[in-house]
């Protein structure tokens, strides 16, 4: 959800790249001097050479962060210290291209998602998420409680869940939710 707006005074989402795999490294530069950020994160298993099954947090979207500032802000960081941080391009029809956004309450939904590491959430490729098909509805009980997207079936998976997309950069989809857990809300 592309947002044209060039307000460096507005706080808002954005969408940030970084080279290397340095997501991690970007956030903790970023917590030390009290920029809101956020980096999707799972837990993976690993085998060591010696053999042990030993399991690591990592994160989930490669070369993505999500920084919750101004422009302005950010700006002033990149240029002083973060230099490898970058602003993610979108197409946008108005005037072609902007620097990415994600509305408030979406990304509130995909953090309550995507940051839960104890559940076996999905990341799925946003272009194979046809959202369409599902109502729109807001998690009323549970881990995930308060999150809103769409209840849609998953490729691949029997049951259907909710997923959150952002455009062009990924889709989370919950585990199984029973129904009950679940409200439909009006678009």
């Amino acid at each position: 959800m592309p947002d044209a707006t060039d307000n460096k005074d507005e706080k808002q989402w954005y969408v940030l790249r970084v080279t290397y795999q340095r997501e991690v490294a970007a956030k903790e530069k970023l917590d030390a001097i009290g920029v809101e950020s956020f980096v999707p994160m799972q837990r993976t298993r690993k085998t060591t050479p010696a053999g042990r099954v030993v399991w690591k947090s990592v994160a989930a979207l490669h070369n993505y962060i999500f920084v919750h500032s101004t422009r302005g802000k950010i700006d002033s960081v990149k240029a002083d210290y973060i230099p490898w941080l970058r602003y993610t391009i979108s197409p946008n029809r108005e005037n072609g291209r902007c620097v990415m956004t994600v509305p408030e309450k979406q990304m509130q939904s995909f953090i309550a998602i995507a940051g839960n590491t104890d559940e076996r959430i999905l990341y799925l490729n946003p272009d194979e998420v046809n959202l369409t098909k599902g109502e729109r509805v807001r998690i009323v009980g549970g881990v995930f409680e308060g999150a809103e997207g769409f209840f849609v079936k998953v490729e691949n998976k029997r049951e259907k869940r909710v997923v959150v997309k952002i455009d062009g950069i990924t889709a989370v989809a919950t585990t199984s939710l029973p129904r009950t857990l679940i409200e439909k809300i009006d678009k």
